[in-house]
């Protein structure tokens, strides 16, 4: 009687893992949603004062904006292969979100070197919405 329980058990067990293996697909990490989601939120950021009206604002209130754009250039160089402009409008871009941090914009620094800060991040911000923006994948997207 014990044999028949454990061989009943072991058969039970044996199905339960084969199963187990069949429920489906195994999850894959996040998928890139590619140009166009970024261009999504180039656009976005195109709204803010702080790129809208560079010279009219405190630039202490523009760190969130410029955090924002502070990934925008590592993301950009992904979709660059084959677009040399568009890897140098994030290169630009990341120069002036360093330019904006190290002259110490966030904290009050030079009213004058940050607003010409800004008006580069704003300039800068455009030239990438401009290039990427040029991609296929992103100017065959429907509006």
């Amino acid at each position: 009687m014990r044999t028949r329980a454990f061989l009943v058990l072991a058969a039970a067990l044996l199905v339960l893992t084969a199963c187990s293996r069949e429920a489906g697909p195994t999850a894959k990490g996040p998928t890139d949603p590619g140009p166009g989601a970024l261009a999504v939120k180039l656009e976005a950021l195109r709204a803010d004062d702080c790129h809208t009206a560079p010279t009219e604002v405190r630039p202490p209130s523009c760190e969130k904006f410029v955090t924002q754009l502070a990934n925008v250039g590592g993301t950009a160089r992904k979709y660059a292969t084959g677009h040399p402009r568009l890897r140098e409008a994030a290169d630009e871009l990341d120069a002036a979100v360093r330019a904006y941090r190290g002259n110490r914009c966030t904290a009050g620094g030079d009213a004058d070197v940050c607003a010409a800060t800004l008006i580069d991040l704003s300039t800068a911000l455009t030239d990438v919405h401009t290039e990427l923006s040029a991609l296929p994948d992103v100017a065959t997207r429907s509006s």
